[in-house]
């Protein structure tokens, strides 16, 4: 089973003045009250703040933040959108982690498993000993694989039984056509039959005119 999201707060890039901090830690108090809405109101309230900042320590702790409230809210597609721009958004190589594995578990909740494969990768290049990585790598991958085989699976058994109604088909053809050619035979002897009646009746009727005593 995929491990859980990593919801620990960016609680170090958020102290400290700045308005866009300010209203971070006001999303952080409504998160740790799990008052997701709120939470996501303040965060976006905060990235508004900061987004003209462009890339930064503040901006990528504000977006994981949104995306971890986004996840818990129930919108993990939304969240996968605010994890990816958290990682772009990275300055640090632990930042760019952290937002990558929160990628890669909410693109795995939304079934986006080779998205979340890449996630994971570009957490594990940050940190190749990240061991909570490298085992929904794993997972995400041997999902991967099952899946592929039972379409294969799938796949070969749509065949078989497009192969087997296609059998079926043919046989039903060649059984009609047997019956066909039984009746026409049947019909053919038949008429033959009729013929040499008619014939035979006709050379008696022959007879009975070139014997005027019968």
């Amino acid at each position: 089973m995929i491990k859980s999201i990593i919801i620990l707060l960016a609680y170090s890039l958020l102290l400290g003045p700045g308005d866009g901090k300010k209203k971070g830690r006001k999303g952080n108090v409504h998160y740790t009250q799990e008052q997701y809405e709120e939470a996501v109101t303040a965060y976006r309230n905060g990235i508004s703040s900061v987004q003209e900042s462009g890339p930064g320590q503040v901006y990528s702790g504000l977006l994981n933040n949104l995306g971890a409230a986004l996840y818990r809210s129930g919108n993990a597609e939304q969240a996968g959108i605010a994890f990816s721009s958290a990682a772009r958004m990275a300055m640090r190589p632990e930042d760019m982690v952290r937002a990558s594995y929160n990628a890669g578990n909410a693109a795995a909740t939304n079934q986006e498993l080779e998205a979340a494969l890449e996630h994971y990768r570009r957490a594990l290049l940050n940190d190749p000993s990240n061991s909570d990585a490298k085992f929904n790598y794993e997972f995400v991958k041997r999902q991967m694989e099952e899946q592929e085989q039972q379409e294969q699976d799938q796949e070969n058994q749509d065949q078989d039984q497009d192969q087997n109604e296609e059998n079926q088909d043919e046989q039903q053809d060649q059984n009609q056509e047997n019956q066909d050619e039984q009746q026409e035979n049947q019909n053919q002897e038949n008429e033959s039959e009729s013929q040499d009646q008619n014939q035979e009746q006709r050379q008696q009727n022959q007879q009975q005119r070139e014997d005027p005593t019968k």
